[in-house]
């Protein structure tokens, strides 16, 4: 990623175009499965120039079938009849079933159609991001690409992926792409423009026709994110932090609650570009991650003086900003994301709960069919 990797210390990434200078992809450890998806990426049945799965390709289908366990093995006769449907089903109900989804869409790999061998291919990909197969999925989702290089399903699978794995400017590529083809489809606008802020975090522009874009196809779901100056953001974060000692009896002394531009380190080491917080230990116990979901924000009160001594709490400030629309959104999603800190740190269930920004991803997000525009 040349100066962005450079900069943050992150892992150079080979070009990923064709898919024959692919790297060879491990499949990341299941234990780090997506906190949020990237939608069912369904191709509908166009017309698909005829291909050829190349060696390196059914290597990695053999990889993908060992990963399903017996008891998801099982495929209907009936399905066998309309082949197009039922992949196009099961992408629907990928995330709640995703190593049958991964295992229909193995058999059809092969088939004889191309239509039918693309829908599979992209399905994989759906089924291989929700198991935590980030490499793999992408893998699934250059294939389809090279294929057929106007699917937007499959661009869009591809986009997601590198997104995930932190590949920001190989993601802008393809989300360049898409948004020329699929104007109307809100998500790519946004995704493009967290992309962009990750490729210049010191912006406070970084992304903003893109947030626009977005946010003026589906007000309802996409914001122009509010930013703050370092110094304002951080005084916002201490009265949020005062705001929650003088309700439990804490000190805003211990422990430190640090504030980043952005999860750079954690995504050097595979986890999410859209944490909003970590709990790290400055003594080397290391750095938990939350996964991206809704914790209520509940703490015990009075019970900060639990915290272990060296335990810091980490916000990351783009990540916050890009789910609120203004200030008072900004306001509570801080507060928000300290209280969930808290709950992580101090392993509470106990009754305090705070709302924040609506958390819309525009991973989780499907894109219309193929030639929907």
């Amino acid at each position: 990623m040349g100066a962005f990797s450079d900069y943050y210390g992150l892992p150079q990434r080979s070009e990923r175009l064709p898919m024959s200078s692919q790297h060879e992809a491990s499949a990341v450890d299941s234990a780090s499965a997506p906190s949020h998806h990237s939608g069912p990426g369904y191709v509908t049945n166009r017309d698909t120039s005829d291909f050829e799965l190349n060696d390196q390709l059914r290597e990695a289908a053999t990889r993908w079938l060992n990963l399903v366990p017996a008891e998801h093995r099982h495929y209907s006769p009936a399905a066998a009849e309309r082949v197009l449907e039922s992949l196009e089903e099961h992408a629907r109900s990928c995330r709640e079933h995703p190593f049958r989804a991964l295992f229909v869409a193995h058999r059809h790999l092969q088939d004889s159609s191309p239509a039918v061998r693309m829908a599979a291919l992209v399905l994989a990909s759906e089924a291989l991001w929700w198991l935590g197969h980030f490499q793999d999925a992408e893998i699934a989702a250059q294939a389809a690409v090279d294929a057929d290089p106007e699917s937007g399903q499959a661009r869009w699978r591809l986009a997601v992926a590198l997104y995930r794995q932190g590949a920001f400017d190989h993601a802008l590529q393809h989300l360049d792409i898409l948004v020329q083809s699929v104007k109307q489809f809100a998500p790519a606008w946004a995704l493009r423009g967290q992309a962009k802020v990750w490729l210049a975090p010191h912006d406070p522009g970084a992304g903003r026709t893109d947030f626009e874009a977005a946010a003026a196809l589906e007000s309802d779901k996409w914001v122009v994110p509010q930013r703050l100056g370092n110094a304002a953001f951080r005084a916002a974060v201490d009265a949020e932090t005062a705001r929650f000692d003088s309700e439990t009896g804490g000190s805003s002394d211990d422990p430190d609650v640090g504030i980043e531009l952005l999860p750079a380190e954690s995504v050097a080491a595979g986890k999410d570009p859209d944490i909003r917080w970590e709990v790290a230990n400055s003594l080397g116990g290391g750095v938990s991650a939350s996964p991206f979901s809704p914790l209520g924000g509940e703490f015990a009160v009075g019970a900060r003086t639990q915290v272990s001594f060296g335990t810091r709490f980490v916000l990351y400030q783009r990540n916050i900003e890009n789910l609120c629309k203004d200030k008072a959104t900004l306001s509570a999603e801080i507060r928000k994301s300290v209280a969930e800190l808290y709950k992580v740190a101090l392993h509470a269930d106990q009754a305090i709960s705070y709302k924040g920004a609506p958390e819309y991803h525009a991973e989780a997000e499907d894109l219309p069919g193929d030639g929907g525009g």
